[in-house]
């Protein structure tokens, strides 16, 4: 397909960057060349061997081109191939970085949905940055926003536009919110520091493999230059002291938030058992019933009743 063909005729370039170039993900040898299928229209390239990180995973998906129904629905509302760059960063390979890119349309709804913008990230003005109007800039401190979006960044994402989607920088990624009424999050997933660049192929699907390679090279280069960015920043003293008292925050309201949650779980638990003893009761003789009124009126006394200490007296 095509979007597998742009990534591999990148090969060269990613060559250049990474050491190994097509790791299966999962042996303990390293593996080269390997192009992993997830699903009929999903495939994956792992790359490592790079000093700042721990190695990239290249997400290509594809449009579903294998039923009439895909088919048919792409006549009407036409959608594109993509290519998701996802860096996995050891701890000492990013400093307290939170920052996204992406269009203006969802920005508020993503905003609200994804757990580290919405701890850490305001919304900074698209004026102070030579890219288009339709883009949106969130982040923790404009010093982020002035050190990464540099001149030519803004300019490659700006003569690329139709090909750029988003980016997500973040030293505290812990994925969406839950989402589902009713749902309690008792365990979150441990934060973890993460790049994910996000880029569509134009074309819906129709570009040839050299028109791709030329349309995505530009924002590829785009994302080694900034995970080189990335691995040699620090943040300012100043910056440094309120981003990891936020972050000090966020863990306290979350353990404060499932204490509560964690509670009111076991609450229901022991209400849910009393309804299931009560139901079985009522199925009981009359004077089983009345045994066992009788033997949860002791328990509940025992209880109840002062906790009396037995000492024993040694007699000489």
């Amino acid at each position: 397909s095509s979007g597998i063909n742009a990534e591999y005729g990148h090969r060269k370039l990613l060559s250049e960057s990474f050491c190994v170039i097509g790791d299966d993900g999962v042996s303990k040898e390293l593996s080269e060349g390997i192009l992993v299928k997830e699903s009929e229209n999903k495939f994956v390239v792992w790359c490592t061997g790079r000093l700042g990180c721990e190695g990239i995973k290249i997400e290509i998906k594809l449009l579903r081109r294998q039923d009439l129904i895909s088919l048919i629905s792409q006549l009407f509302k036409p959608q594109s191939d993509t290519i998701t760059i996802t860096t996995y960063l050891a701890p000492e390979d990013m400093d307290s970085v939170v920052l996204a890119i992406m269009p203006r349309k969802g920005l508020k709804r993503l905003q609200q949905e994804v757990q580290d913008l919405a701890h850490f990230a305001t919304e900074r003005k698209i004026e102070n940055f030579d890219m288009p109007s339709t883009l949106g800039i969130l982040t923790e401190f404009s010093e982020v926003a002035n050190e990464f979006l540099t001149s030519p960044v803004c300019r490659t994402i700006s003569e690329n536009i139709d090909v750029f989607d988003s980016v997500h920088f973040s030293d505290y990624y812990t994925g969406f919110k839950i989402s589902q009424e009713g749902q309690v999050e008792t365990e979150r997933p441990k934060p973890v520091k993460r790049l994910i660049f996000n880029f569509v192929i134009p074309g819906h699907g129709k570009k040839t493999k050299n028109s791709i390679m030329t349309t995505t090279e530009p924002l590829l280069r785009m994302a080694l230059h900034m995970m080189s960015r990335v691995h040699k920043f620090k943040l300012s003293k100043e910056n440094k002291i309120k981003a990891e008292k936020h972050r000090i925050q966020v863990e306290e309201e979350y353990l404060k938030q499932t204490h509560v949650q964690r509670q009111e779980a076991a609450q229901a638990r022991r209400d849910e058992k009393k309804r299931l003893e009560k139901e079985k009761v009522q199925d009981l003789d009359p004077e089983a019933q009345r045994r066992y009124e009788e033997k949860e009126y002791k328990k509940s006394m025992r209880r109840s009743g002062p906790k009396v200490k037995q000492l024993k007296v040694k007699t000489g």
